[in-house]
């Protein structure tokens, strides 16, 4: 593999951007839940200033970390139907 091809690795961190797949921003991040015995969670606020929805993306929902923030696997049209909308069971509480 070239050097060039490779992606470097951005830590997760609050305040950072989210896009879609496609690039484009649909929020940033709120904070990371590290659920005991359950998959991380990174929680997303979404809308004018934060104060929309908010998104619940697990780990294996997220394609990658660059320079542009974190990147989703789905178009912002698949959120609701891929179950990014819901809270987990097990972040209540």
């Amino acid at each position: 593999m070239l050097e060039s091809d490779k992606q470097s690795v951005r830590p997760i961190t609050a305040g950072m951007d989210v896009c879609d797949v496609s690039g484009e921003k649909v929020g940033t991040v709120a904070r990371i839940h590290h659920p005991a015995a359950a998959r991380d969670v990174v929680e997303v606020r979404t809308g004018l200033f934060g104060l929309g929805k908010h998104l619940y993306v697990p780990s294996e929902e997220v394609d990658g970390v660059t320079e542009a923030g974190l990147m989703l696997k789905h178009p912002k049209h698949e959120f609701h139907e891929a179950g990014l909308d819901a809270r987990p069971d097990e972040l209540s509480g």
